[in-house]
């Protein structure tokens, strides 16, 4: 009997530890959400649904975005996602390194958008900060993935 235990709980180790890699559940909200690859999901799901109001919503006054096409400030960047005419977005090897109220997601995204005759790879990097009214986006960088 034992080692029916053993063998159970072997077969069962990799599905308990498994990586939670995927979108989140459709059901999960901001107010739900447990971590920075959940924001960060949820942020770049409102740019695709046109919801830019709630993406907005989460990027700090102090918000920088750097493009290959330079430096910008958050009105710049407000107007540069809104123009990116988002159609699907994947995030994989994402990593979330915390430190103090702050957290940095960094990931590979497969962008499509209406303008790009196919997806595109960019090496991508956000900075979340918790403040009062929730976590607020301070930062993001992206680059092409040669």
């Amino acid at each position: 009997m034992p080692r029916l235990k053993v063998l159970i709980l072997v077969g069962l180790f990799p599905v308990l530890t498994a990586c939670t890699e995927g979108k989140p559940p459709q059901s999960q909200n901001w107010s739900q959400a447990t971590g920075a690859e959940a924001y960060e999901r949820l942020w770049w799901k409102a740019i695709q649904d046109g919801d830019f109001k709630t993406a907005k919503w989460r990027l700090a006054s102090i918000y920088t975005l750097t493009t290959p096409s330079g430096i910008q400030d958050r009105e710049q960047a407000e107007h540069y996602f809104e123009k990116m005419n988002l159609t699907s977005i994947n995030l994989g090897e994402l990593e979330v390194k915390p430190h103090g109220a702050d957290m940095v997601v960094t990931y590979v995204a497969t962008v499509q958008t209406r303008s790009s005759p196919g997806p595109q790879r960019f090496y991508m990097m956000t900075v979340w900060q918790e403040a009062k009214k929730g976590w607020m986006a301070i930062a993001h960088s992206e680059v092409p993935a040669s």
